[in-house]
């Protein structure tokens, strides 16, 4: 059995290394940049000043976002005022038609847009983003092109001329590049991806069941 003093000196050297530790991770927090997402005015829905930020990511060729879709609106009809969506792209690899589709939405934000051909292309998914067959799936299947959602934005009465200029606009690449880097950055592996002022959910489900509880919390409500 170590002596009285012998025993003190180690449980002080214990707290002292515990210390520094807790001061470390404070620290190391501390030193890192609250998460303050950006996209294009166009991208965003509801009021700036808004208690309850919603950032989602989110890929225009995957169903399990189309299917989100309802989720989501529901949950922005239940607290209006009180949120801002924000859209970021997350184009998966897999889906060869989603980077195109992504440029289409942008080139569609331009002109005051996004979300009605956001909403069409999710709507229309099945159409443009058909299944492969079964004997497709061991093929290389060419990547689509954003000339593929002409019919779209011609029916939503676009101006055409300005559309397909800004299709070849090579500017739109980064903005899209610039949300697939903020989605690595904070640990984005599957769409959709939400968070809620920092905490995260991903899927309609997540969004669903968790969601409403934690913007109460944030809103004081119970």
């Amino acid at each position: 059995m170590l002596p009285r003093t012998s025993l003190a000196r180690r449980l002080w050297a214990a707290s002292a290394v515990l210390l520094a530790s807790a001061v470390s991770v404070k620290a190391v927090r501390g030193s890192q940049k609250p998460y303050l997402p950006q996209a294009p005015a166009y991208r965003e829905k509801g009021r700036p000043e808004a208690p309850v930020v919603i950032v989602e990511f989110s890929d225009l060729q995957c169903p399990a976002c189309r299917f989100a879709v309802g989720t989501l609106k529901d949950l922005l009809k239940l607290y209006g005022r009180d949120t801002l969506l924000i859209f970021k792209h997350y184009p998966l690899h897999q889906h060869l038609l989603a980077w195109p589709a992504a440029v289409a939405a942008e080139c569609a934000g331009r002109q005051g847009r996004f979300w009605d051909l956001h909403d069409l292309l999710y709507d229309k998914q099945a159409d443009w983003a058909p299944a492969p067959p079964p004997e497709a799936q061991t093929s290389s299947p060419k990547p689509g092109s954003p000339q593929d959602f002409l019919p779209y934005a011609r029916s939503l009465g676009l101006d055409m001329t300005a559309f397909e200029a800004c299709l070849k606009d090579p500017a739109i690449g980064p903005l899209i590049k610039a949300d697939v880097k903020d989605g690595d950055d904070h640990w984005v592996l599957s769409t959709p991806t939400f968070f809620i002022n920092g905490k995260r959910f991903v899927g309609a489900r997540q969004l669903s069941e968790g969601g409403v509880p934690w913007i109460d919390k944030i809103l004081n409500k119970k």
